[in-house]
């Protein structure tokens, strides 16, 4: 089962979020971000978090259409986006897809994005999409296979360290078993020479963002663990 949360992130109102959404997939929405859903035509089928940023008549609206709520107390360890996660994890999900995680207020933008290094996803593919772009994280002894088009831009960026005996395959500026920096920018914007492109890791966390040019539904297939 697939879970797609939608989160509160700030966007520019262009996005078609239903273009991400298929037959049987377990629609969450973090907080307002449930509002969002139901903007775009989506039926939720569970809102979790705090509630402060859904209007009474909106958490109305929403449970007349069947969502069910799960309510945490505004003082909590955890921002909505991450109840969610940890929710579908706990329904079963086998694949999770984050919408509406960008934009808006830095530090949400920053912690919705390393979210994706939560240990209990190591073994769930999880990604950030947003208009034009997607966001994951590979982990040592992982490797990632990312499909897009020739000239599409692939930014590989090491999280809290270096990353290790990284390999690609399919990027114009090929890496063979280096190692990328923390805090450097040697990985950023480098181009897909096919429809495919391969990266490895050793050791280390890299968050990969694949930015292409139009929607493209084609999932990021991660796998090879050691």
């Amino acid at each position: 089962m697939r879970a797609i949360i939608i989160a509160a992130g700030k966007t520019d109102g262009n996005e078609n979020w239903q273009h991400w959404v298929q037959a049987g997939d377990l629609i969450i929405g973090a907080d307002g971000g449930a509002a969002r859903a139901r903007a775009w035509g989506l039926a939720v089928d569970v809102i979790v978090g705090d509630m402060d940023s859904l209007a009474k008549e909106e958490q109305a609206a929403l449970a007349r259409q069947g969502g069910q709520f799960l309510h945490h107390p505004r003082a909590k360890d955890e921002t909505d986006l991450e109840l969610a996660l940890n929710y579908a994890l706990e329904a079963g999900a086998q694949e999770i897809v984050i919408l509406g995680a960008l934009g808006g207020r830095l530090d949400h933008t920053l912690g919705n994005v390393l979210l994706l290094t939560l240990p209990q996803l190591a073994r769930v593919p999880a990604r950030i999409v947003s208009d034009g772009q997607e966001a994951l994280v590979i982990r040592g002894g992982e490797t990632a296979q990312i499909e897009g088009q020739p000239g599409d831009l692939v930014s590989l960026l090491p999280l809290g360290g270096d990353a290790r005996a990284v390999t690609t395959q399919g990027l114009a500026w090929s890496l063979a078993g280096e190692t990328l920096r923390f805090g450097f920018s040697r990985g950023i914007s480098n181009e897909m020479t096919s429809s495919t492109a391969q990266v490895q890791v050793g050791e280390g966390l890299l968050l990969a963002v694949h930015l292409f040019g139009t929607f493209d539904n084609s999932p990021v297939r991660v796998g090879g663990k050691r």
